[in-house]
């Protein structure tokens, strides 16, 4: 019976009764989340046993604010003609509701994460950025004019900024807590870590948006592009992967660009997340068959033997484009092929002195990510293993999807479907 009921509560407020249960048990107010570590200095990670992240994440199940594209647009069209500005004072006022419920969220699912996670230095300095951009957020003072509205506009862009390497330190959290002899193994972060990047996209929309409206630039409504260009954006992609390419190998393979063109190829999107998931995908082309031409030839000397050239083709249907990449990289082995897709997931090949990330790294475009760490000159194309799993959540998260269909021996087929915005009410989770 318990369990019926613990599985029908909302988890935040499961998570209110769990804490009555332990004062009650107790006598007496919960401890200090602040302890010391082995140097002697205070070591805490704030909220744990604070009422106001569960009730406001409580608020966020119970009363869930619906925000999609076609919304956006309505508003970013009205504050271009808001001479007055209350368009954008209303959509920053609700920001100040928004905001601190969707962070309250994921600091509670930071909460209910396995000890040995939490306590990682890389997840608890994304739980303290997390606390204190919700701390900030809630107490700031309600925007009621164009001062205010600067002010809060100013906050949004400082958080922004402060959680781009945010990415990384979960990358780098997840992996370090994977290694752990015999407990590494039984870690399923997965689904965590989708709640949590997903939500992380939604945010970044919402204050990026807000900021983007105070800025009147042409074929824009905040921060969707209406009329953006696709050869554009993988001429774009592929100039960023070739740079990296041959900073690392001395070499990169070229790029043939065939399919629709003109207004079959425009399509209104966001830039930035469009520019994300094609560098990766193209980085992830290019490493692929540059190192396959090198283990294929027998070492480095076949560097100078002309490389297949990498494929993208641009496919515009009814509602949604398809842009297919296809390399001649050797495929994927068939004991990796379900693994590419799981957060963190690397394979390294030794005997050719490589190193081969089935998942792509965490180099991203605008600020979306952080670079990847490490001193190996490989790290600017192989690095964390999150971006193929992260680039098919963005793809998701506009209704479209990331797909692969793999040749092993030969080569892999990467299918990117985009729904145009205008075409399609998207939910923002």
């Amino acid at each position: 019976m318990a369990t019926t009921v613990a599985r029908r509560m909302p988890l935040a407020r499961l998570a209110l009764r769990c804490r009555a249960v332990w004062m009650e048990s107790r006598g007496s107010e919960p401890p200090s989340s602040s302890t010391k570590n082995g140097n002697g200095k205070d070591d805490f990670t704030p909220g744990f046993y604070d009422n106001l992240i569960q009730k406001y994440a409580a608020h966020e199940e119970e009363h869930n604010e619906v925000v999609n594209l076609k919304k956006l647009m309505k508003i970013g069209n009205a504050a271009q003609v808001d001479e007055r500005h209350s368009v954008v004072w209303e959509n920053a006022r609700f920001l100040q509701k928004e905001l601190p419920k969707r962070l309250a969220r994921r600091l509670l699912d930071l909460q209910f994460l396995p000890y040995i996670v939490v306590i990682n230095p890389n997840i608890k300095k994304v739980y303290n950025s997390y606390y204190n951009a919700f701390q900030t957020l809630r107490k700031f003072p309600e925007v009621k004019d164009d001062e205010s509205n600067a002010d809060f506009t100013v906050l949004l862009k400082r958080l922004v900024d402060e959680h781009g390497p945010m990415v990384e330190a979960l990358a780098a959290g997840l992996r370090e807590c994977k290694s752990k002899p015999f407990i590494g193994d039984q870690l399923k972060l997965d689904s965590f870590l989708n709640s949590m990047l997903t939500s992380r996209i939604s945010r970044r929309i919402l204050a990026e948006q807000h900021v983007a409206l105070q800025q009147k630039r042409q074929n824009f409504v905040g921060i969707v592009c209406t009329q953006l260009d696709l050869h554009e954006a993988v001429d774009f992609a592929y100039r960023k992967a070739q740079q990296a390419c041959v900073e690392t190998y001395g070499t990169s393979p070229e790029v043939r660009v065939i399919g629709d063109q003109g207004e079959d190829a425009i399509i209104s999107y966001i830039p930035a997340h469009l520019d994300y998931m094609l560098f990766e995908l193209m980085k992830n082309a290019l490493r692929a068959t540059v190192e396959n031409s090198i283990l294929s030839g027998g070492g480095k000397g076949s560097r100078r033997k002309k490389m297949p050239s990498v494929t993208v083709k641009i496919c515009k249907g009814r509602c949604a484009v398809t842009i297919k990449i296809s390399d001649q990289g050797g495929g994927i082995d068939s004991v990796d092929e379900r693994k590419v897709w799981n957060y963190g997931y690397t394979t390294v090949d030794e005997n050719a002195g490589l190193e081969i990330d089935q998942g792509l790294d965490q180099g991203g475009a605008l600020d979306l990510s952080g670079a990847a760490a490490g001193s190996n000159s490989h790290s600017k194309m192989a690095g964390l293993g999150f971006g193929l799993p992260l680039s098919r959540l963005h793809a998701r998260y506009f209704g479209g999807d990331l797909e692969i269909v793999n040749v092993n021996g030969y080569g892999v087929d990467v299918y990117l479907n985009l729904r145009n915005l205008r075409d399609k009410d998207i939910e923002i989770a």
